[in-house]
Formats: structure tokens, sequence, C-alpha cells
């Protein structure tokens, strides 16, 4: 990690300093420090500090290539789990791979529709979920797409690894929750008194649920906390929440879960929410 230039400085001025030859040429008192026998305008102090900040750079430079090397042998690196998802966020549909090679001959970010992906491994397998952004929000490729997105996978990957490609609708989810309200902030629908236009806890729930990390868990206690920050909004209380994928029946969110499709959506008949003023 790069040094600050002034610890880079004052190691120079001691150095400087504790120099033998310099001592006897400037008759220097050894009992003194740099700075009691230098102004710190003199050409001493602003040739040590010009060295100092010139190696200060140097450092910096150092840490960032080192870095950036890091970060490229973590993602070429075969078998990391990092390094799939690299790869699916780098398809590019309709474009044909270099022949015998694992990359496109150039980057066309227009054609790369994948904007959120994870890889994970279950005794053995290798699952990778995707998913796409349409109208700023998730969704899950074509049937198409994913047939050309599996195939370059296939195409790109470690030999002998297995994987399962899943880019589904979001899993649908259902919260039934008592909201305690401040009346002197929010009106009995909900809304704000100064700003009709604005739900507090209902625009907190779905920016929680937008801003999930994709495939990551979805925390009962993390929703409750991001509630209590809303405006007007006293005590939020989680009666129900259930979630279901595809065709499946509703299941209870024991505490925490992870969406099989990677994301959750929630639609208003979803959503119940029982205000509460809190006198």
């Amino acid at each position: 990690m790069a040094r600050t230039i002034t610890q880079i400085h004052n190691e120079l001025k001691s150095n400087f300093i504790a120099n033998s030859s310099i001592e006897a040429k400037y008759g220097l008192d050894p009992l003194q420090t740099f700075d009691q026998q230098f102004s710190k305008v003199s050409i001493e102090n602003l040739f040590l500090y010009i060295v100092a900040l010139s190696i200060h750079v140097l450092e910096q430079i150092f840490d960032n290539h080192k870095s950036d090397v890091t970060t490229a042998l973590a993602n070429q690196r075969p078998h990391r789990l990092q390094w799939y998802v690299e790869k699916a966020k780098a398809f590019q549909y309709g474009d044909a791979l270099v022949e015998d090679a694992d990359y496109y001959a150039e980057e066309d970010e227009e054609a790369q529709i994948i904007s959120h992906a994870s890889a994970e491994e279950v005794a053995g397998r290798l699952f990778v979920k995707v998913a796409k952004l349409e109208s700023q929000a998730l969704a899950p490729l074509s049937a198409s797409e994913l047939n050309s997105f599996s195939t370059y996978m296939e195409r790109v990957k470690d030999a002998g690894v297995s994987i399962t490609y899943i880019s589904d609708v979001g899993d649908d989810l259902k919260l039934i929750m008592d909201i305690w309200y401040n009346p002197l902030v929010v009106d009995e629908n909900g809304a704000l008194i100064s700003d009709s236009s604005v739900k507090p806890a209902e625009d907190a729930i779905n920016n929680f649920i937008v801003n999930l990390p994709f495939n990551g868990e979805f925390v009962v206690t993390a929703l409750v906390d991001a509630l209590q920050d809303a405006e007007g909004i006293d005590i939020p209380i989680i009666l129900s929440a259930e979630g279901k994928y595809a065709a499946n029946d509703y299941v209870n969110i024991d505490g925490k879960v992870v969406p099989h499709a990677g994301y959750f959506n929630i639609t208003p008949e979803n959503l119940t929410l029982n205000y509460r003023a809190n006198v």
C-alpha cells in the first residue's frame, strides 16, 4: 500500500540528517531534528518534498498495477465462479466468437443483453442464473436468447463442467403488513400529507426489492429495517411473507430466502398494507 507523502517526506528528512557526510558538510547538530535546523522553505526541504511526492506517485502506480493484475488473474483463472459470471455478462447476442477462441473479435455493448448474472456450484454442478433489463426492470431471456446464450457458454466453459442455465420470470413475493404511521406526516391511505403522490411504505418496499443483489438473499428483518427509515413510518410489522416461483404454490419465508430466478417481483395485489395511526 502506498505510503503518504508526509510519511515518505519524514523518512527522507530523517535519513538526510543521519548521514555523516551531510552532517559534517552542514555542521548539523545530531541531537536536533531536520525541522529544527532547516526552514520549511529551504532548498533542502523543498527538494526532499519533491522527491517524496515522486515516490508517492510511483508507489500508487505500483499499487494500481498490482490490483489490475490480481483482478485479471482472478477473472481468467478457470473454474472460479466469478469467471463464469464475467463470461455470462460478456455474451453478445447475434455475434459469433472468434474461431477456436472464447472471445469476440470486437466488444459490442449494445449486443451484451445480460445485465445480471450469478454462478454457484451445488453437488458438483454449476448453476448459472441470468437476467436482462427491460424498461428498467429485470426480465428473463427469450427462448431464442437463452438458446444462443447456452450455446455460447458451452463453447467457452471449461471441459468437464456441467452447467444448468436459469433465466426465469422473477419469483412472486406476497406480503401482508401492519404499518403504524405518524398521522402528522402520513394520511390514512399511506400517502404523505405534504405530497399525496408519495407513499413512503410502498416506495420503501419496492425500492428494497429492486435493489436486492442479484441471486442474493431476501431477509425479512432487513425489509423491516428499510421501512423504519421511511418518512412517517413508525412501526412496520410483517404479518406474512411468502414467495413462489413459476407455477408452484406460495411457501412461507422463514427468515430469509434466495429467489429461484435470482430476483423477486411484487404486484399491487400481492402487497397488503394495513395502515394504523400511531396516536
